[in-house]
């Protein structure tokens, strides 16, 4: 099948290189799509009582969720790969040194978090308070949600800034690319019951750093720690709104204070302005601290097939 993708032609169908880098990115797509609506068809008829919606975001109903999506988002890599000739671990996953990579990313999502939730403290934007567990109770919840935080950086990082990134990146050249999926995972986010104008701002400011961080490291190890940081230290260490709900286990309350576009109101954080200048300062630190390499698609080299 790898020949028949990478068969040359012309027209809307095929290029050069083969089949034009979109419509491999819409073929991505749509087998995801379908094995979701499958997962959601089956789910409707067993009526599993774990899928009930809860008051409170448990690491049990984040990893069942992001289970239901890795399995449709890997799958539809493993079928793209083979159609090239690939492994899917050729879409960001084989890179030198992965374990630091992912905890290099781990710290600084941590700390960045830490950073816009410190900015809001320091600005009477946001009030914080222990919650009260016990040392067992709290290491107990920090795993949890480190594991489940792990997967969330997994599921998104591979389904966006994995198979998709690459194959577009071959057509539009890298940057476009970045700008098409950033925005659609911001569009995704807009069902987010408590999401705000400024939050789906902040959530495509991010989409763009996380690409810039595939591109300077050559791999998706250190934009999966930097997301898993990011959400294990706001669900689970600060204890912030996310999209409107809360998180059951975290270590610290942290509760908005003012105007919701300063303090990011019912949204958490990601709903406050001062995200975007965070977002901007982390974007710069990146650019002067992540040396540039190559993964093995070198994605800033413009293939014909587009």
């Amino acid at each position: 099948m790898a020949d028949w993708t990478s068969r040359a032609g012309q027209g809307w169908w095929r290029g050069p290189a083969g089949v034009r880098a979109g419509w491999r990115g819409l073929a991505y797509l749509l087998i995801a799509l379908v094995l979701v609506a499958v997962e959601i068809a089956g789910l409707a008829w067993l009526k599993p009582p774990w899928v009930r919606p809860t008051a409170l975001l448990t690491p049990r109903i984040i990893l069942l969720n992001e289970v239901l999506l890795l399995v449709p988002i890997y799958l539809a890599s493993l079928a793209m790969a083979r159609a090239e000739g690939r492994e899917v671990a050729a879409f960001g996953l084989r890179q030198p040194r992965p374990v630091r990579a992912l905890a290099g990313g781990l710290a600084a999502g941590i700390a960045v978090l830490s950073l816009l939730i410190g900015l809001l403290w320091g600005g009477g934007l946001a009030r914080i308070s222990l919650q009260g567990l016990g040392l067992v109770a709290s290491l107990a919840s920090l795993a949890a949600w480190l594991v489940v935080s792990l997967l969330v950086g997994v599921t998104e990082e591979l389904g966006f800034r994995g198979y998709p990134l690459v194959a577009l990146a071959r057509g539009i050249g890298f940057w476009p690319a970045a700008l098409l999926t950033s925005l659609v995972f911001a569009l995704l986010h807009v069902s987010n019951g408590g999401e705000s104008v400024t939050g789906i701002l902040n959530v495509f400011g991010a989409g763009m750093i996380l690409c810039l961080a595939r591109q300077r490291t050559g791999g998706l190890w250190w934009p999966i720690g930097f997301h898993t940081g990011w959400d294990f230290a706001q669900n689970v260490i600060f204890g912030t709104h996310d999209s409107g709900q809360g998180c059951a286990g975290a270590l610290l309350s942290t509760l908005p204070v003012g105007p919701a576009w300063l303090s990011g109101g019912l949204t958490g954080p990601e709903g406050s302005v001062i995200g975007l200048g965070v977002e901007l300062a982390v974007a710069l630190t990146i650019l002067r601290l992540l040396p540039a390499r190559r993964d093995d698609f070198d994605m800033d080299q413009r293939g014909p097939s587009g």
